[in-house]
């Protein structure tokens, strides 16, 4: 018999038992409501998914996103529904005349999961086994683009990335009051870097064609890690053996965490201030991933990709009578393999989303879509996940340093 409950950090997900945790989806609410599409920009939006649009903000721009999610979790023996609350990201870009620079923070990763099984044993023990994780790794950047060329591009973005990641077994005896608990905490740093470059071709009457290209080298991750064998009391929660195990005998004190490297291509075409259809494809190198801290025997890794597909259309972006028409509407579509086989059964996502951008005071705009999608399967003893998804994304904008030629 096997029951699961969740609830943790940025995610409830089981499969952030994998890897780092799950993945966050790394760019603004524009490109989220367009199926992670990047090949667009214009001169109000910074896209930290592609550092070579910056090269054309003409505004300072302060950007926020939130993310709240509800997912509905089946298994052959039973469902659960668990919802969880994100802070996507937050953005400072800020245009100069050669170039724009900017810099925030996103979170990269995220673990949160509890899972539970009962072994039966006799007429009065049974014994119940559990595995619990939390933490994830969050980013800092720092990004600079230009424009080269009045249709080419180009930018690049300098990652820190840190968190801390928490796993737990334990085993606990029915009408025994202590219990047994393994404690494992890996504490990360690493840098990576971004580099991308974005063409745009004017083709006829407004017409052009976009495309975009973004690189991320290979790098690693160095985890200083710590593990504690103890046992504590079910009812009154007091601890009772206590020892560190000694990592350095096995050389994992500290560890280096290997992580591939990243590649996307996206093309379309738009009319300016008008409308966008495009499509991108990302493939990232996670048969690389290696951590020989924490390893599952039935979890392996492979290369992962997605596929984005998605654009906008705008009836009159200068229209005076109709606030309608000066609405940006969006939608997308996304199917990706993300890289982690559980029971040797690739773990696949897909998602729909749709959008739209809701003009502010000034040049500041607020974002609001949804997001349904669908993750794993019930097949192998596994879980599908059904979810939905509010994603919420402010850009506030300003003009700074211009002087002043009548006071």
């Amino acid at each position: 018999m096997s029951s699961f409950i969740f609830g943790q950090s940025n995610t409830s997900s089981p499969y952030s038992i994998g890897g780092l945790g799950e993945l966050a989806f790394k760019g603004n609410a524009i490109n989220r409501h367009m199926g992670g599409l990047d090949i667009y920009s214009d001169s109000l939006h910074a896209n930290l998914n592609n550092p070579a649009s910056f090269g054309d903000l003409k505004l300072v721009t302060y950007s926020l996103g939130l993310n709240y999610k509800s997912t509905q979790l089946s298994s052959n023996e039973t469902n659960e529904t668990i919802a969880s609350a994100s802070l996507d990201y937050f953005i400072v870009a800020i245009p100069t005349k050669k170039f724009t620079f900017g810099f925030g923070i996103l979170p990269a990763t995220s673990v949160g999961y509890r899972l539970q099984s009962v072994i039966q044993g006799d007429d009065i023990n049974n014994v119940v086994n559990q595995n619990e994780g939390s933490g994830g790794l969050n980013q800092t950047f720092f990004t600079v683009g230009f424009k080269v060329f009045s249709f080419l591009n180009f930018g690049v973005s300098a990652n820190y990335n840190f968190g801390k990641i928490k796993n737990e077994s334990s085993r606990q005896e029915q009408n025994i009051d202590y219990g047994s608990f393994y404690n494992k905490t890996s504490s990360l740093v690493g840098f990576n870097y971004r580099f991308a470059t974005q063409l745009k071709i004017p083709l006829k009457d407004k017409i052009r064609l976009d495309a975009m290209v973004f690189y991320v080298p290979s790098n690693s991750l160095t985890s200083s890690n710590e593990s504690v064998f103890f046992t504590r009391s079910i009812t009154t929660e007091n601890l009772g053996d206590f020892e560190n195990v000694d990592l350095e005998a096995f050389n994992l004190k500290e560890t280096k965490i290997s992580l591939g490297n990243q590649f996307s291509f996206g093309l379309g075409i738009s009319k300016e201030k008008k409308w966008l259809i495009g499509g991108q494809y990302t493939v990232r190198n996670s048969g690389l991933y290696v951590n020989n801290f924490i390893s599952l025997d039935n979890i392996t890794y492979a290369n992962a990709n997605r596929l984005s597909l998605g654009g906008f259309y705008l009836p009159d972006y200068s229209s005076f009578t109709s606030y309608w028409k000066r609405i940006v509407y969006r939608a997308g579509y996304r199917s990706e393999d993300t890289g982690v086989l559980f029971n040797n059964q690739p773990l696949k996502e897909t998602g729909i989303s749709f959008g739209v951008s809701l003009p502010m005071a000034g040049y500041s705009n607020a974002n609001i879509g949804l997001e349904f999608g669908k993750r794993g399967s019930k097949n192998n003893g596994l879980i599908e996940e059904s979810y939905w998804n509010l994603i919420i994304g402010l850009s506030l904008n300003d003009i700074w340093f211009i002087k002043r030629k009548f006071n």
